[in-house]
């Protein structure tokens, strides 16, 4: 191998915390606030990536537009946090996506390795989360949930349209 050839490194990039772009719009008549790991936007779709992870997790007092008070939203940041260290460990899961909206932020992960993203969920919401949380993992090779937002975001218009998803 040496000197001859490079190692490669397959894994994907991990988005730097302030490689996101933030967007804001309306979905249900509520506002909505989008975060997007840029660091996807010119790999997606990656192939073996090819199931999406949906993680809901409902605000316990949301403020009438739909979105949390500052104290829970320290909460949802930490639970956020860790289950992002959770389901990105060995780059099995990437959170892509973070949207809240009417009282809930979705998680949207792309996952290689569903049985794994789906018994690390289940551990992590049997230790109690102080929230209802709620996941779903489908088929997605074609990244349509980070596709869709990510032309929103991109659009030529100002990301404040109201999308619907």
């Amino acid at each position: 191998m040496w000197p001859f050839s490079k190692k490669t490194d397959e894994s994907p990039r991990t988005p730097k915390p302030d490689d996101w772009s933030l967007g804001q719009g309306e979905r249900d008549g509520f506002p909505m606030i989008v975060r997007m790991a840029n660091a996807y936007r010119d790999l997606a779709p990656i192939p073996a990536y090819d199931h999406h992870l949906i993680i809901s997790v409902h605000l316990r007092n949301p403020r009438s537009n739909g979105f949390p008070s500052s104290e829970e939203g320290d909460d949802l940041k930490a639970l956020e946090l860790n289950i992002c260290r959770l389901l990105e460990a060995d780059n099995d899961s990437l959170c892509v996506l973070a949207v809240t909206n009417n009282g809930l932020r979705d998680l949207i992960f792309y996952t290689r390795n569903v049985e794994c993203a789906h018994q690390r969920t289940e551990d992590f919401l049997a230790t109690g989360t102080g929230f209802v949380v709620e996941f779903l993992i489908k088929p997605d090779d074609g990244w349509e949930i980070y596709q869709h937002f990510s032309r929103w975001l991109t659009s030529p218009a100002p990301p404040k349209a109201t999308i619907s998803a």
